[in-house]
Order: structure tokens, then C-alpha cells, then sequence
């Protein structure tokens, strides 16, 4: 199902094609999964989550060059294509919107257990909320790749983390 819907985007997938490939009937997926954002809903369910968990490197820095590269690579494979495009239409589509944020919104953001080891090494004093650094540095990646075609390269995702996310989460408050 995953592999119709990369293939197909949302728009462009059809009942009639998955059940082809998963070899059922469209009843059959209509009985479970009776709409399509249901049914998309549990490909990306089903789909090997990603391992974005960032590797300790024992600091901050490290840590954001870690995560931020880890995301790159992310966004410019498979998976990234196939759930930007899900992002557009969630802007359009509530249903599919309510059933994607719980998946995709992570419960502690790898941004905060970044951070949160930082403050543990007192290179942090962790007094902000900190999910602003994904809000911006998620994006530009996104914009860079998806719309400006230009590579997610390390000089980029150093440039986040050196001239963005540690001045950010470093200014005194």
C-alpha cells in the first residue's frame, strides 16, 4: 500500500490499485479502511519508522548536527517525498490531518531530548521551550530541498546549527 501511495501521491491513489497490489478486493479495503485518508493513514502506520533518534556525541552542537543530518537525509528519500506531499493535503483535509499529526508529531521531539542532555552536561540552561528549533530548522530543510532544489548538504545543516539553532538556544534570556 506504501508503494502505491509514494508511486501515486494521494491524489492520485485509487482503491482499485491497492487492493491490485495487495492482491484483495476493494471491499475488502473499503470494510477496514472505508476512507482514504484511513487507509493512507494506516500505510504510514504500518510503515518502518524512521530511526530519528540522534546518536549522544557528547555535546550540543554534535548533537544538532547529528539530528538536523539524520533529517536531511530523511526528507531528500522516499519517505520525505511521499509525506510532503501529505502535508500539503493535510492543509485541505481535516480528516487526514487528525489521523496523520498523532504519527508524525513525535511525543518528546528529538530536539528536546537534544537539549535536555545539554542541560544534564551544563552546556544548556534548559528555561525555553525549545520546539521552535525544529519549527525552523525542519522547514528551511523542506524549502531548500523541496522547492529551491538545492542539495541538504553538511555546509547547510552546519549553517542551521551554527547560524540558527545554537544562537537561538544559547542567547541569554
Amino acid at each position: 500500500m506504501y508503494e502505491v501511495l509514494a508511486e501515486s501521491g494521494y491524489q492520485g491513489l485509487r482503491y482499485e490499485a491497492v487492493a491490485t497490489r495487495a492482491r484483495t478486493s476493494k471491499a475488502t479495503l473499503y470494510r477496514h479502511w472505508p476512507t482514504k485518508a484511513e487507509l493512507v493513514t494506516m500505510a504510514i502506520s504500518f510503515r518502518p519508522a524512521e530511526d530519528l533518534r540522534v546518536p549522544d556525541t557528547g555535546t550540543l552542537r554534535g548533537d544538532l548536527l547529528a539530528y538536523l543530518q539524520l533529517l536531511a537525509e530523511w526528507m531528500g528519500g522516499e519517505p520525505g517525498a511521499v509525506i510532503s506531499g501529505l502535508f500539503v493535503t493535510m492543509r485541505n483535509d481535516a480528516e487526514l490531518a487528525a489521523l496523520l499529526r498523532p504519527l508524525l508529531i513525535p511525543a518528546v521531539p528529538p530536539v528536546r531530548a537534544v537539549c535536555e542532555r545539554a542541560e544534564g552536561r551544563g552546556e544548556l540552561v534548559l528555561g525555553q521551550d525549545v520546539r521552535f528549533i525544529d519549527e525552523l530548522c525542519a522547514p528551511a530543510l523542506f524549502m531548500r530541498h523541496a522547492l529551491l532544489g538545492l542539495p541538504l548538504d553538511a555546509e547547510f545543516v552546519e549553517y542551521l546549527v551554527d547560524g540558527v539553532a545554537m544562537p537561538l538556544l544559547t542567547r541569554a534570556t
